[in-house]
């Protein structure tokens, strides 16, 4: 779990700040409520920015945590491994979206910072002449596919000089299952997008990989290239000759975008992308497979059923937490040039997937006013009595050097309340000197 070696500052990108949602919806019908809420301005006290010791850290946080529930927390600093606070911290607890964490964490670590996904068109035959005997639009599970990636992939076709295909377009979304939906206990289902190998619009209703085919037909007859009405399904043969391909973002924008917003479509989409990419199968089971093996290589334990956390069945400890977060972090100097280059690149992309207090995401409008703004990166997760905040503060807004882990998991709380304490526990925790 120990850091080895920090070099380095972390770039701390400051995000667009998201609509907020009113803090009466925090229990709504069992539904994810973990959106941009908006808590009150610091006054008074919490104001404070004086630096605390670890003596006078560990005595705010204990008072502050009276009261919160059936809740566990556990704070250290990062550079030592020193345990600033610990509160029933190896006690699994409902994670609610803190499973992103564990998701995102799993995706990047494996894809790596720049992966991509790659959404791509294969020709049955070569294309020497002009002529297609068939196409294949073959999907890799990119959330983010919309029009204008498949008019830039029909680009690409042209420019490999296609000209006609011959007989119907066929797609292939077979790196994913074709099971949409995710097991939700506890809480009211939602409907999170149709997850595909080859979705369209972020999960569009119906058959998205369908929509996703004539869409691409479309963008193929504007370039020029001739082709009749038909799509049909099948799977791209493994004689095929590819004649395009389009990349999604990269993986380090992707979890931005899944974790910032706390989007739940990415979370469940990402999940099944490890588990077709580095698992048996494209599927919800297989990711949660992958998860838990990252996990554990990493001195954590995660047990649950899908990736946002909409469920309540989605479990681990606050040390659990802690220990992956610190493991994101970590650059070994001991290693080669290009090892420690890659580890800060990752460590940078992550810290940067994290919403900023009082600045972006679900958290733009929290802890305003107080020492933690600017400098806590962390992740919330809110279902009914469930309220996480896990995350970093640095001593400074670019200081990769010196970071407090934190993780706070409070059950069976009242979620505004929780969201109060968590805000003063975070700019506590910012106020931290060795």
């Amino acid at each position: 779990m120990g850091l080895t070696v920090r070099t380095g500052a972390v770039t701390l990108a400051l995000l667009g700040a998201a609509l907020f949602a009113a803090p009466g919806a925090a229990q709504a019908g069992g539904r994810d409520p973990d959106r941009a809420f908006k808590t009150p301005v610091a006054h008074g006290a919490a104001t404070a920015r004086a630096s605390v010791s670890a003596s006078k850290l560990s005595a705010g946080l204990s008072k502050l945590f009276r009261r919160v529930g059936r809740s566990g927390a556990f704070v250290i600093d990062a550079s030592d491994n020193r345990v600033l606070f610990s509160r029933k911290a190896r006690r699994a607890r409902i994670l609610a979206s803190n499973s992103k964490i564990f998701t995102t964490a799993t995706a990047i670590g494996r894809f790596e910072p720049q992966g991509r996904l790659h959404t791509t068109a294969w020709s049955s035959d070569d294309v020497s002449d002009g002529v297609s005997q068939g196409l294949y639009l073959r999907g890799q599970g990119d959330p983010t596919l919309s029009g204008s990636g498949l008019a830039k992939l029909a680009d690409r076709v042209r420019a490999a000089g296609v000209k006609s295909v011959q007989g119907p377009l066929v797609y292939d979304d077979s790196f994913l299952d074709h099971v949409s939906g995710i097991p939700q206990h506890g809480i009211s289902s939602e409907r999170i997008g149709t997850l595909s190998g080859l979705t369209i619009d972020g999960g569009s209703p119906g058959d998205p990989a369908k929509s996703a085919a004539q869409r691409f037909q479309d963008a193929l007859r504007k370039d020029g290239i001739s082709i009749g009405n038909s799509v049909t399904p099948g799977v791209v043969p493994s004689s095929a000759v590819q004649v395009g391909d389009y990349g999604s973002p990269t993986m380090a924008d992707l979890i931005q975008d899944t974790n910032v917003p706390s989007n739940n479509f990415f979370a469940e989409m990402l999940l099944k992308d490890v588990g077709g990419e580095f698992g048996g199968s494209g599927s919800t089971a297989s990711g949660i497979s992958v998860v838990r093996k990252f996990a554990a290589e990493n001195g954590a334990r995660f047990n649950g059923e899908n990736g946002s956390g909409l469920t309540r069945r989605n479990k681990a400890s606050p040390v659990s937490v802690v220990r992956l977060l610190d493991s994101m972090i970590e650059v070994d100097e001991t290693s080669t040039p290009a090892t420690q280059a890659a580890q800060r690149g990752q460590r940078d992309a992550w810290v940067n997937s994290l919403a900023v207090a009082g600045r972006s995401g679900t958290l733009a409008h929290r802890m305003r006013g107080t020492a933690a703004r600017s400098r806590c990166h962390a992740k919330t997760g809110t279902i009914n009595g469930v309220s996480a905040l896990s995350g970093y503060c640095f001593q400074g807004a670019e200081d990769a050097d010196h970071a407090v882990v934190f993780s706070l998991l409070m059950n069976r709380a009242d979620v505004n309340r929780a969201r109060l304490i968590q805000d003063r526990m975070a700019a506590l925790i910012a106020r931290y000197r060795r």
